[in-house]
């Protein structure tokens, strides 16, 4: 059941994300849901779960958004498997940790669109990444509250054989 909770609010983060009205930006800049969410199934599902959200993820948003497809794999697929191989850590259930992953996987993100397809202009580029960085760790701690909470309601019973 969590595997399907997952998949629509997957879905849903990369429509918000895309469909975010400018009246909400900060600095013209809107969050990184899809990334959000794949770093929150991550950390709450282990490593497999992560690679394959972020699988999906990254395929949701370089079907709908403008950027180009490597660096949308490379980005989710590497953040999802790296967050989940903070699963087995004392704080992998701390909402701290989830935004300062944010914080580290947007800068990633944007570094590697960065290297893939450069902006005309290095200085905007860089306000953009601020914003989206701060952005995105803020609506990290809803994202994250959420899929925990689902997590906790439709964990595995360790119990059975």
């Amino acid at each position: 059941m969590f595997h399907l909770i997952s998949a629509l609010l997957l879905l849903l983060s990369v429509a918000t994300q895309y469909a975010w009205p400018e009246w909400l930006q900060l600095g013209g800049a809107a969050p990184l849901l899809s990334l959000a969410a794949v770093l929150s199934i991550g950390l709450v599902r282990g490593p497999s779960a992560g690679l394959v959200a972020g699988f999906f993820a990254a395929y949701l948003s370089a079907s709908v958004g403008a950027l180009g497809m490597g660096g949308q794999f490379i980005t989710h697929i590497g953040i999802g498997l790296l967050a989940g191989f903070f699963r087995s850590g004392l704080f992998s259930t701390r909402i701290t940790v989830a935004i300062i992953a944010a914080l580290i996987a947007t800068i990633a993100t944007s570094l590697i669109n960065l290297i893939l397809a450069p902006p005309p202009e290095v200085f905007s580029w860089l306000r953009l990444t601020a914003m989206t960085s701060i952005v995105t760790a803020l609506w990290t701690i809803p994202v994250f509250a959420v899929f925990r909470a689902i997590a906790r309601r439709f964990s595995p019973d360790t119990g059975e054989y």
